[in-house]
């Protein structure tokens, strides 16, 4: 579970980064980007646990 931890912390870097007025962040540009990564790292957390159990080689084979 390395590579989804990464992924995670790259993320809240980028958010860290973007500034907030009244719980609102300012610039949206960051924030998609960091829930791209967010998203790729949870793709990844599913491709570890299936491929721990045996069932897949890749989580792309089960959404397409």
């Amino acid at each position: 579970m390395r590579e989804p931890l990464r992924y995670l912390n790259k993320a809240n870097e980028i958010l860290k980064k973007v500034s907030v007025d009244n719980g609102i962040y300012t610039d949206i540009k960051p924030v998609r980007e960091a829930f791209g990564i967010a998203y790729l790292a949870i793709l990844e957390a599913i491709d570890e646990a299936l491929l721990r159990k045996g069932l897949t080689d890749n989580v792309q084979d089960i959404v397409n």
